[in-house]
């Protein structure tokens, strides 16, 4: 009888951990989330690779904090009361700040912040740019995040799907 029951709670708790386990990878795999580059300057950050990049332990912004997204103007708009400029103060100098976008736990592309008043600010730049003034209390809730080159990194499918699932595009 003790045996049995001990069997019982086993296999309980393997299907409780399969279980969890994959509810987990479901929602990874939806997750959107944009990390800032650590310690790098955006023109350094472009002369790596990809996944040898630093990035900050804490996601700058997450799928949590954005209303929608505009897949065809790559275009998102924030959260009533999320300010990107209030979360950037002080963050952004005039050569740009990186950032990643991340899928899940996969790195999709590197982009920059931009100010749009910076003397250093290249439009050529061959990485996605999201520009603003990044003043602290900024009205502003709605972001583009640009690029007129070639092969759009913006447009990965891994992005949509995530965003799509979450009920953001």
């Amino acid at each position: 009888m003790i045996s049995s029951n001990i069997k019982l709670i086993v296999i309980l708790n393997v299907m409780l951990l399969l279980i969890v386990g994959c509810n987990d990878k479901v929602r990874s795999v939806n997750e959107f989330s944009i990390y800032l580059v650590k310690d790098l300057s955006t023109t350094e950050a472009m002369s790596k690779k990809l996944d040898d990049l630093p990035l900050e332990t804490i996601a700058l912004l997450t799928d949590k904090e954005i209303s929608t997204y505009n897949w065809t103007e790559h275009e998102f708009t924030m959260k009533e009361g999320i300010s990107l400029e209030e979360k950037l103060e002080g963050k952004v100098p005039a050569s740009g700040k990186p950032f990643v976008v991340v899928v899940g736990n996969e790195r999709i592309y590197l982009g920059s912040f931009w100010s749009s008043f910076s003397s250093q600010f290249k439009p050529d730049i061959d990485i996605p740019r999201i520009s603003s003034v990044w003043l602290k209390r900024s009205d502003n809730n709605m972001y583009k995040i640009q690029y007129g080159k070639n092969q759009d990194p913006r447009d990965d499918t891994k992005i949509f799907e995530a965003l799509k699932g979450l009920g953001k595009v």
